[in-house]
């Protein structure tokens, strides 16, 4: 998860960068904290609680996980206010409001307003579009796989392999309503690597021994090929805006299931070792 990841006009024309020629950081090594998200908030993960995390470790860079056609960046790509329509939208109660890593990028704003704030995600066509048909495809196939279940059609030879799945699944869902802090804590970024390794092995087993599943057996390792494409776009995107800005402590607000990712990605792209990979809570 390698065409040009991010392309813009603006005067800042030198933040045009390429994911396939990752440039190194020049001077002093670099602090990159990688903070893993839930796009949504609940008494324990909001706007606040990342608020107090910058104010603690006072970056010169933000890097939220949003791209340069799909998220709030005006078209100068900086962040100082919500736009206009966004006001707007939620005066008349038309629009949800603004995900908690997003807000907090204006709060940051007023408390240190020489931050950086810039999109690293991969550009996404029709993200909106794209969104809707994946989380329909989910929904779809979490239904199939209780139903399978539930009518004793999952082959006798996974159960064991499917029970495992799903404990996981039910862990993740309970892990996502926690604080920010327990949600980064090491141990469970590491339960996510194998909870992936476990859902890619069953996934292919299943939908080669179940005709229920057929339908998924060329989408999902489509979906999947993309997943490892985002993510490389966006390691790359991570390094690159850290080099032109000269960063020297970079924040990266991603969503929580990217995480192991990027931290593998990025200590494989670190052979100079000229940045290092944080927790914010070791401060």
């Amino acid at each position: 998860m390698k065409n040009i990841i991010i392309t813009w006009t603006f005067s800042l024309l030198q933040l045009l960068v390429s994911a396939q020629n990752v440039k190194s950081i020049d001077s002093e090594k670099t602090k990159i904290y990688i903070i893993g998200i839930i796009h949504s908030e609940n008494e324990y993960r909001n706007s606040d609680s990342l608020l107090n995390i910058l104010k603690k470790l006072k970056p010169d860079l933000i890097l939220d996980e949003g791209d340069s056609t799909a998220s709030f960046f005006s078209r100068q790509y900086l962040l100082s206010k919500p736009p206009w329509w966004y006001s707007v939208g939620r005066k008349f109660r038309l629009l949800r409001k603004m995900p908690p890593e997003v807000e907090v990028l204006f709060k940051y704003k007023e408390f240190d307003e020489n931050v950086k704030n810039l999109p690293f995600d991969k550009m996404i066509k029709n993200k909106k579009e794209f969104s809707k048909l994946y989380f329909k495809s989910e929904r779809k196939w979490y239904s199939l796989l209780n139903r399978a279940f539930s009518k004793g059609e999952i082959p006798d030879s996974i159960t064991n392999v499917h029970v495992t799945y799903m404990t996981y699944n039910n862990w993740l869902h309970n892990t996502f309503k926690k604080s920010y802090k327990e949600i980064n804590n090491p141990k469970v970024i590491d339960s996510i690597r194998q909870f992936q390794e476990i859902e890619a092995k069953y996934i292919s087993i299943l939908t080669a021994s179940n005709q229920l599943f057929r339908e998924f057996k060329t989408w999902l390792p489509l979906y999947r090929n993309f997943w490892f494409v985002r993510n490389e776009a966006m390691a790359n995107n991570i390094i690159n805006f850290t080099w032109v800005t000269n960063a020297k402590k970079v924040v990266v607000f991603t969503g929580l299931l990217h995480k192991p990712y990027l931290i593998d990605l990025l200590n494989s792209y670190n052979s100079e070792h000229k940045y290092e990979l944080m927790e914010y809570f070791e401060n």
